[in-house]
C-alpha cells in the first residue's frame, strides 16, 4: 500500500477524517479518541487549514 500524501510504502495506515486520504504514521499530525470506540485523525495538510483544525479541536462524540 502507498501513502496518499507522501508516496511512501506502508503496511499500516490511518485515514484522515477530513480529507479521507490513507496516510502513514509520519503524515499523521494528531489523533485523539473522543469516545471508547471513535478515534479521529488529522493529517499535516488538513492541520494547516484553519477550518479543519477548528473542527478537529472542537470534535466531540456527538459531532462525529
Amino acid at each position: 500500500m502507498i501513502c496518499e500524501r507522501c508516496g511512501k510504502d506502508i503496511y499500516k495506515y490511518s485515514t484522515c477524517n477530513y480529507c479521507k486520504r490513507k496516510i502513514c504514521n509520519s503524515c499523521v499530525k494528531s489523533s485523539k479518541r473522543i469516545s471508547k470506540t471513535v478515534r479521529i485523525v488529522i493529517c499535516k495538510d488538513c492541520w494547516t487549514k484553519m477550518d479543519t483544525r477548528r473542527l478537529y479541536k472542537s470534535a466531540t462524540a456527538e459531532n462525529m
